[in-house]
């Protein structure tokens, strides 16, 4: 009696085959002749005793059986090679992949890595900016950065550091203002921060300030913090921000706090990864040198 799964191999090739609609090109990624790739999936056919591709001159594709077998063999693989990753040692430990979020990693990490490049020249530090959770089952990345809530499902999170939002303002356009003054303040282009979790906070602080917020137009609307913070810098207007983005701008006097203004932010800054990750020697290198860096940055905060 035949057993009930075909052979791994065929399904691979099956797999790699569906989502390239091509032999040719399978046969290219997989590093073997199409017809390596072609006497596997007749293998596999004649295994399961249906037809998985329709074959012409012009193109292969699936068939209805095919397309509906090819979502579970890529979810059976990506479950094999979590678990082989789960307990095998670091693949590259040459190189240290990171995603963090766009905002830092334009205003507070690629100005400081070169620190930890100088530290570690063995350790080759590749940033993969995004603003999406990070699906570490798919591609190479090794740790996140995050901000956000925690909670981050089958991973380990370390919570770094709280962070509050602020009102911020080039002091070019308080030459002949009161930065205290809300009427000065809000008389201002308004920089608006769309991002969900800010909305709420400046209507907040529009209703303190007894501001009526359905009269204020503003003049940029985005909910990438590098666009508002430019223009803010640029004398373009206000805007509400991550304390810890513009702490660097603060201390050097490109920006100034406004309203003496301050509310807790949703956002929190997280090191994310699976757990096992934690314990490869190039991210300990950088978890070393990243947190007390993060700590040292957050610690006078509260001066600015």
């Amino acid at each position: 009696m035949r057993p009930y799964l075909p052979p791994l191999k065929s399904l691979q090739f099956f797999m790699v085959a569906g989502q390239l609609k091509s032999f040719k090109l399978a046969a290219k990624q997989l590093n073997v002749t199409q017809a390596a790739v072609s006497q596997q999936i007749k293998l596999l056919e004649q295994h399961l005793d249906t037809v998985l591709f329709e074959r012409s001159n012009k193109q292969t594709r699936l068939t209805a059986s095919g397309e509906k077998l090819l979502p579970f063999i890529v979810e059976g693989f990506e479950s094999l090679f979590a678990g082989v990753k789960a307990i095998s040692g670091d693949p590259n430990p040459t190189i240290l992949r990171v995603s963090a979020i766009n905002s830092f990693t334009s205003l507070w990490l690629l100005p400081r890595l070169a620190d930890f490049q100088k530290a570690h020249p063995e350790i080759m530090v590749q940033i993969a900016p995004s603003n999406e959770v990070t699906d570490f089952s798919k591609g190479d990345i090794d740790l996140a950065i995050r901000m956000g809530g925690g909670g981050y499902k089958g991973l380990m999170e370390k919570k770094l550091a709280n962070d509050e939002l602020v009102f911020i303002a080039s002091p070019d356009l308080f030459k002949d203002n009161d930065p205290s003054d809300p009427s000065a303040v809000f008389s201002l282009p308004w920089l608006e921060d769309t991002s969900e979790k800010a909305i709420p906070i400046f209507k907040q602080a529009c209703e303190d300030f007894g501001i009526e917020q359905g009269k204020l137009t503003p003049l940029i609307r985005s909910d990438n913090s590098v666009t508002l913070i430019e223009n803010a810098v640029l004398g373009r207007g206000f805007t509400t921000v991550v304390k810890s983005l513009v702490a660097d701008h603060l201390r050097n006097g490109r920006l100034i706090r406004l309203l003496n203004f301050s509310a807790p932010s949703p956002y929190s800054l997280y090191l994310v990864a699976p757990e096992q990750h934690f314990g490869w020697q190039k991210i300990k290198a950088f978890e070393q040198w990243f947190v007390p860096e993060i700590r040292r940055s957050f610690a006078d905060l509260d001066q600015w």
